[in-house]
């Protein structure tokens, strides 16, 4: 199927979908009604799913299997009183049909509820079933969708006081409310901050973003010149603005910084350039206030805010490790944060050490633009997708017929654990679908590995952010020796050359460091100091279930984190807001 244009579906088959969802919701509004935690169980497999962001707990947790759905329904469920549950009916895209998880057919449907405070969503995932047999949910997502009466603004009608006040006017008198009381502080004006500012002012939180660069979109223009997004547009679209339609499938560098500045511009989003947060703001327990110094393009200015919200990128401060005798070494060292681009070294000999995705751009920027030799330095094994099997696995989920509102909510319905069993089923296909790029890198002495567990790239980027790379065609270059590669740690450097551990020596001109970040965890602490930053969750990585994003309670009051990839900001970012709007109505401490 392809993902530019909806599936057909037979009115037979959309009329025996909406027989099994309307099966399997009866059988939940009954659970739901008597609060019987046994009933509520067996609306799933027993090996199923529930996914619940926010409904039954302050928190987002995932489930498996009836015993711990069971208990954890049992638990809150007289407290949650869930009525008007409904399936969708408006939306064509989020009505019952069928649709496919991997190679297993599935009766998808968005569906609707309420509580006393809140209006829900939700996305379930039905395996197909014949006859009297009662249909069984694989996976379940439930979420707290709006607050009642604080739902989004949404758009508005562009015609002010009767059409005596001009827009500047408006926009004018908007961004002074603001910036003279704001409720929050975004600190980070990259997509992550932007997602969460368009958010919060589609629900009236009051948020200034501070970016410490001279412009909106400097993250991505600073970067190498070869830079790209490594997934499909629709993946790493922004909330509420999509791209037009003629946008390049995998995003440049450059266009997305573009893009980037005028998002903050055609939101309305008050943004602070050249700002950044000074060491060390102070929270005051009693009032429910930091106590922190913005610098604004030199000029330091004291304010006094509820929130802080940290979303200044995925990675902490470039990783850079120390060689002996490097200061002997007469060529170039740089980290690949700062590499210009591959025509700097024309003719010389160069050695990149890491072997993931920035080393693999920058590798293939450096043969083709006539580095003299280019040397990869692969201490361990790499994980590998193609960008034809990545548009595949992602246009599975976010097809470009289909909008964003949807494909969110149907990627978010399985949780990571679920998407691991998943993928470890998919790696025959994608071993077979790659074949050509696995041989041509097991040619050139390029390790590959599909995780510790087999499940692929994918869980890598969850689990560890790194170790692994989109190929892009870097895969020709190893195959015909174009890149050559080692797996010796570097032991020393000298005036001209590369030390290995095995006693091998190779000659160099510079040196490019492909050798990650640190945690932006523990780049906080320069911020906050110890005794803050320790009370925080830890960031990335999977844990019990659930990946470490934030967009929920740090463990510090007024202190929020947001880290990921643009689908976390723009899906995530309404699970912030609502945190932070419950503190506002008094419904969360």
């Amino acid at each position: 199927m392809s993902s530019l244009s909806p599936p057909v579906h037979t009115v037979e088959s959309l009329e025996k979908c909406f027989k099994i969802a309307s099966t399997w919701i009866d059988s939940l509004r009954v659970a739901f009604e008597k609060e019987d935690a046994d009933a509520f169980a067996d609306c799933f497999e027993p090996q199923g799913w529930f996914r619940d962001l926010m409904t039954f707990s302050w928190d987002f947790k995932s489930l498996r299997g009836h015993e711990e759905i069971k208990k954890y329904f049992a638990n809150s469920m007289r407290d949650v009183k869930i009525s008007d549950l409904k399936l969708e009916e408006s939306s064509t895209e989020g009505r019952p049909h069928l649709n496919h998880l991997g190679q297993t057919p599935m009766v998808e449907t968005a569906l609707w509820f309420e509580t006393p405070k809140a209006k829900g969503r939700g996305y379930v995932l039905i395996p197909p079933v014949e006859g009297d047999v009662k249909p069984r949910a694989f996976a379940l997502l439930l979420m707290v969708n709006d607050w009642k009466g604080h739902e989004e603004l949404g758009f508005e009608l562009g015609i002010y006081d009767g059409h005596n006040l001009s827009w500047e006017e408006v926009q004018a008198q908007r961004h002074h409310e603001i910036e003279s009381n704001p409720d929050a502080l975004i600190i980070g004006g990259g997509q992550t901050g932007l997602n969460i500012a368009a958010r919060f002012r589609q629900t009236n939180i009051k948020a200034i973003v501070i970016e410490k660069n001279a412009r909106v979109g400097d993250n991505w223009r600073h970067r190498y010149p070869s830079l790209k997004l490594h997934t499909p547009r629709k993946h790493h679209t922004l909330l509420y603005q999509p791209y037009p339609t003629n946008w390049p499938e995998f995003t440049p560098k450059e266009k997305m910084a573009g893009w980037l500045e005028q998002y903050a511009v055609n939101q309305d989003l008050v943004v602070w350039l050249n700002s950044t947060i000074e060491p060390t703001p102070t929270y005051d327990l009693t009032t429910k206030k930091w106590t922190v110094v913005v610098n604004r393009n030199g000029e330091r200015q004291t304010m006094h805010i509820s929130h802080l919200v940290m979303a200044g990128g995925f990675f902490g401060d470039p990783n850079i490790p120390k060689f002996e005798g490097q200061d002997e070494f007469k060529g170039e060292i740089l980290h690949s944060n700062t590499f210009p681009g591959g025509d700097v070294f024309k003719g010389k000999r160069v050695i990149v050490i890491g072997a993931a995705n920035s080393s693999a751009d920058i590798c293939q920027d450096l043969s083709l633009r006539g580095a003299a030799s280019v040397t990869m330095v692969q201490r361990s094994a790499s994980g590998m997708v193609s960008n034809k099997f990545n548009a595949i696995q992602f246009g599975a989920v976010y097809p470009e017929w289909r909008s964003l509102e949807y494909s969110d909510l149907a990627a978010s319905t399985l949780p990571v654990n679920g998407l691991r069993e998943l993928m470890k089923g998919m790696q025959p296909f994608a071993k077979e679908f790659d074949k050509e790029i696995f041989e041509g890198l097991a040619k050139g002495g390029f390790r590959t590995f599909t995780n510790h567990d087999g499940s692929g790239q994918l869980l890598m980027v969850y689990e560890r952010g790194g170790g692994y790379y989109v190929d892009f065609g870097f895969w020709k270059l190893i195959a015909n020796g174009a890149v050559k590669v080692v797996h010796e740690n570097v032991k020393k450097l000298t005036a001209t050359s590369v030390t290995f551990d095995d006693g091998s020596e190779m000659e160099a001109d510079a040196i490019v460091l492909a050798t990650g970040w640190l945690p932006v965890r523990e780049k906080y602490r320069e911020t906050f100091g110890n005794e803050v930053i320790d009370q925080t969750t830890e960031l990335w990585g999977v844990h019990e279930g659930e990946i470490r994003m934030g967009f929920k309670p740090s463990g510090h009051p007024g202190l929020w984190y947001a880290v990921g990839g643009f689908e976390f900001s723009r899906f995530y970012s309404k699970q912030l807001a609502l945190f932070i709007k419950a503190q506002e109505l008094g419904y969360y401490p």
